[in-house]
């Protein structure tokens, strides 16, 4: 993996939350802050309920940007990563479904905890197969670095 992938994921690991960008029905994107996700290296995993606006947009357009930005940094130290790639759902039945549980869980306990009582409801689990990392990092020349996977 490149310098530029591996301190993205470092970035991605270290992240509280991320913006979820979808394109609706519309055509407008949608910018939506996920607490819910996981990584597996530059592909993520997240968890949002099936009937949202998030599953009807993926539907129609399964192409997705994660932003991951720490709010607290000054100017000058400016670091962000976000992470295109296609999302598709992990059925239960898939190997990688018990997987991403535990790995989403990290940050979001209860997934788990339904889970393991059988009550996943209407969650749905997306895997985000990443085709493209961009990462900017104002301490550094170049200013913003474009990767693909």
């Amino acid at each position: 993996m490149s310098e530029v992938l591996d301190n993205a994921v470092k970035y991605i690991e270290k992240s509280k939350t991320g913006l979820l960008i979808t394109i609706g029905e519309d055509g407008a994107p949608y910018a939506r802050v996920m607490g819910a996700f996981s990584n597996d290296g530059v592909n993520l995993y997240f968890e949002t309920g099936r009937k949202s606006n998030k599953v009807k947009h993926i539907k129609k357009n399964p192409i997705v940007t994660f932003y991951f930005q720490d709010e607290n940094q000054s100017y000058d130290t400016f670091k962000c990563v976000s992470v295109t790639g296609e999302a598709s759902e992990v059925l239960q039945s898939d190997a990688d479904f018990r997987d991403a549980v535990e790995k989403i869980s990290v940050r979001y306990p209860v997934l788990k905890e339904n889970v393991d009582k059988g009550e996943i409801g209407d969650s749905v689990i997306y895997r985000v197969k990443t085709k493209c990392v961009k990462a900017a990092d104002y301490t550094e020349d170049p200013k913003e670095v474009k990767e693909f996977v």
